[in-house]
């Protein structure tokens, strides 16, 4: 009889302890789950930082760009093909934000502003001359569709540049 009630003692034990390593795996891996999801909002940043630093560093990079956008025509090769790298990597990075997001691990926010400049930029003249020998993956432009519409205004009601030097 002791020997009964000792043995649903220690099965009792054994199942806490089961219970208590199950809570504290739950609570590591929210742990480890808010961790990755800091790292990643901090590689989106950083990824925009450095697209942001290289265009406030190189004021011939924001010509080249915003002229790119609005009247291509009026780039020289060197600066077509500058645009044309500077727009691949911008989308590059968008389509980096559009992969996390569809895992849950960006912000519907985050997602629909990065989508709608997206969307914006695919519809500007530097972008329609652009974009059909450099398609995007179907995925992308089926995501960046309900966001299209949505004004961007890049000069900020200015003139475009009349050259860049």
């Amino acid at each position: 009889m002791e020997s009964a009630k000792l043995h649903d003692w220690l099965q009792i034990i054994g199942a806490s302890a089961i219970v208590a390593s199950l809570v504290f795996v739950g609570l590591e891996l929210r742990t480890n789950r808010a961790a990755a999801e800091s790292q990643i909002a901090d590689g989106i940043a950083e990824g925009f930082l450095d697209i942001n630093v290289a265009a406030m560093s190189d004021s011939t990079l924001v010509c080249i760009w915003s002229v790119g956008l609005e009247a291509p025509e009026r780039l020289s090769d060197i600066q077509a093909g500058q645009f044309s790298m500077f727009m691949r990597g911008v989308f590059n990075q968008y389509m980096r934000v559009h992969a996390l997001y569809e895992t849950g691990l960006v912000t519907e926010d985050t997602w629909a502003s990065v989508a709608s400049t997206a969307s914006w930029l695919i519809t500007t003249p530097g972008g329609r001359l652009f974009f059909p020998s450099n398609q995007l993956p179907g995925h992308f432009a089926d995501a960046i569709k309900p966001y299209e519409g949505i004004p961007q205004d890049f000069m900020l009601g200015r003139d475009l540049p009349t050259e860049c030097t």
